[in-house]
């Protein structure tokens, strides 16, 4: 009998583990909007890529942060960004930096809509990160729903 009590209550714990999992994820939908930490995000599909040139073609979404309607552009991608690890015909979410130099728009992170879930969450999560300490560079917080991360360690 103690046995089955056991096997209730560590079922009752996994069940709202799972359950407070679910309400607090800010990796999937959380994430899916126009900026991310004050940077502008974009969503589109990846129209044709030159990765010597560290370059995207992306036809993306209206960028509402930016107030720009949707349309095809190349894009620049930064050093850490991996262009060799998309192709043309994938779906992306990407974060932007504005370059004052050229007044444009360089990819700073880039994450597949296309890859599975956990890895596509994981992207997501260090496209978070980037955009942490791209505002904490430029001197501004990256305050999210009532949290402050740049007050988060690590």
């Amino acid at each position: 009998m103690k046995l089955s009590h056991s096997i209730l209550a560590a079922a009752a714990v996994l069940a709202a583990s799972q359950a407070f999992a679910l309400e607090g994820d800010t990796s999937g939908a959380a994430m899916q909007h126009s900026d991310h930490c004050g940077l502008p995000m974009g969503e589109g599909t990846v129209t044709a890529l030159d990765v010597k040139a560290s370059k995207a073609t992306i036809d993306h979404t209206p960028i509402a942060a930016l107030d720009w309607d949707a349309m095809t552009m190349d894009f620049k991608a930064a050093k850490g960004v991996d262009l060799s690890a998309f192709a043309a015909g994938e779906r992306v979410h990407f974060l932007l930096t504005e370059d004052t130099k050229s007044k444009s728009y360089r990819i700073e992170a880039m994450c597949s809509l296309d890859a599975p879930k956990g890895l596509h969450d994981a992207c997501m999560g260090k496209m978070h990160e980037t955009a942490m300490a791209l505002a904490a560079a430029s001197g501004k917080s990256c305050d999210m729903g009532g949290m402050n991360h740049g007050a988060m360690p690590g």
